[in-house]
């Protein structure tokens, strides 16, 4: 009996020696993988901080090419009523209406247009079309303004032509009158 009893102890102290490598082996792979784990997310926070600095770089340059295409192109950029043109809403492009904001001076305006064509609300959902040439595409220049901001718009447009248009009155006899030979019809004899 003594000899099973201590064949019994050799095996459990076996067995604990087994269980204490074990749990040191479980250990360490924790150990790493915490470290791998630390690792990656050191990583993963690089990553984000580059993509995120990327974004900010991307967005800084289309505002660059939105204001070289303003210049380059400004009659995207303009309604052809004058007026200036301060908001847009479309509340749905599958069966699209549009609602516009006009200022001309101080005075505001606003309209809307139902059941507007879905070929041009689908090129300015695309973004081919600015919401300039979109207003001007659905409204007349008469419809982008109130009748206030269209007298002072012809008000404007007069005064930046010169004023109003006046008839030229001439002072001369009516006629030409020359001394130039080519004028003379010539005399055969």
């Amino acid at each position: 009996m003594e000899k099973e009893n201590t064949a019994l102890k050799e095996r459990l102290a076996g067995m604990a020696h087994k269980m204490k490598a074990m749990g040191q082996e479980y250990r360490s792979q924790l150990e790493q993988t915490s470290e791998r784990q630390a690792s990656l997310e050191a990583v993963i926070k690089r990553q984000r901080s580059e993509i995120t600095h990327l974004h900010k770089m991307i967005e800084e340059k289309n505002k660059q090419i939105a204001k070289l295409d303003r210049l380059a192109y400004p009659q995207r950029y303009r309604l052809s009523s004058g007026a200036e043109l301060t908001r847009i809403f479309v509340p749905n492009y599958r069966n699209p209406s549009l609602h516009i904001w006009t200022k001309v001076g101080d005075a505001l305006f606003d309209d809307t247009k139902y059941d507007i064509p879905y070929d041009t609300a689908q090129r300015h959902f695309r973004g081919e079309l600015t919401d300039e040439e979109f207003v001007n595409a659905v409204f007349e220049p008469q419809e982008q303004v109130s009748e206030t901001q269209a007298q002072l718009l012809g008000t404007a447009f007069m005064l930046a032509s010169g004023g109003s248009a006046q008839t030229h009155v001439g002072t001369g006899g009516g006629g030409s009158q020359s001394d130039m030979p080519w004028g003379e019809k010539k005399v055969k004899r």
